[in-house]
């Protein structure tokens, strides 16, 4: 038994390991890159330079980025996409607010009013996508 849980507990900790950078792919002549989905083009770009940097860090060295795109890639056209994003995050306000301080009936309305809010944002997606490629320097 105990010479199972030790490749097990290895094998874990690799892939925990791994997890800060999940969407980094190495590339030839130490070019990488990293692709991120988001909400919009900020958190994606915010969330592929943490990966980049990790994934450096861990090499002890930094990241040096040398091309940056971000464009929209959702399902829906992007100004259906931007204010289905609004309404679902309006609803999800309005449910929280109608909960905390509505009744017994304005809570089951409430929680129907966030419910329906994650719902369509989960429906919605993440509309973005930014690509960048880098070098650890």
């Amino acid at each position: 038994m105990k010479n199972t849980l030790l490749p097990l507990s290895i094998l874990v900790l690799m892939i925990a390991g791994c997890a800060h950078h999940r969407d980094v792919r190495p590339g030839a002549d130490g070019v990488n890159r990293v692709q991120v989905t988001a909400e919009d083009t900020e958190k994606g770009a915010q969330d592929a330079i943490a990966q980049a940097n990790h994934y450096c860090k861990e090499k002890n060295k930094e990241a040096v980025f040398l091309e940056e795109n971000k464009k929209y890639t959702g399902d829906y056209d992007e100004e259906t996409y931007k204010t289905g994003k609004k309404i679902s995050k309006v609803a999800q306000g309005v449910g929280a607010g109608v909960f905390v301080f509505g009744g017994r009936n304005e809570r089951k309305a409430g929680t129907a009013a966030g419910v329906g809010g994650g719902i369509g944002d989960s429906v919605l997606g993440k509309g973005y996508t930014v690509d960048m490629k880098f070098k650890c320097q």
